[in-house]
């Protein structure tokens, strides 16, 4: 989806009250969306909660993504997140993939 329709989805549940955060891997066009509550993680498109079976990365990725929830107040908040993408390998896993 992509960043424009999640902070606008995001203003309606919030008017509603229910709590959202996104997770955005272009924090340049985040701000300019301003959804919020939003969290900045520096990984490759397709990889946003970390690489394929690597449960450990996926599940810290959200549970910071629960505990930002219930502790950012102010609107337009955008955290970037400690997690890095290193290694190198994305052309060979974009080779790998095939059309179905």
């Amino acid at each position: 989806m992509c960043n424009q329709s999640v902070g606008l989805i995001q203003r309606v549940f919030d008017e509603a009250g229910l709590t959202t955060i996104s997770l955005t891997l272009v924090r340049s066009i985040t701000e300019l969306v301003k959804p919020s509550r939003a969290l900045y993680i520096r990984h490759p498109f397709g990889y946003t909660f970390g690489d394929l079976h690597d449960r450990q990365v996926q599940r810290a990725i959200l549970v910071d993504c629960v505990r930002a929830a219930e502790r950012f107040t102010e609107p337009g908040t955008i955290v970037e997140l400690p997690y890095r993408w290193t290694k190198n390998d994305l052309r060979e896993k974009q080779l790998l993939k095939r059309a179905h």
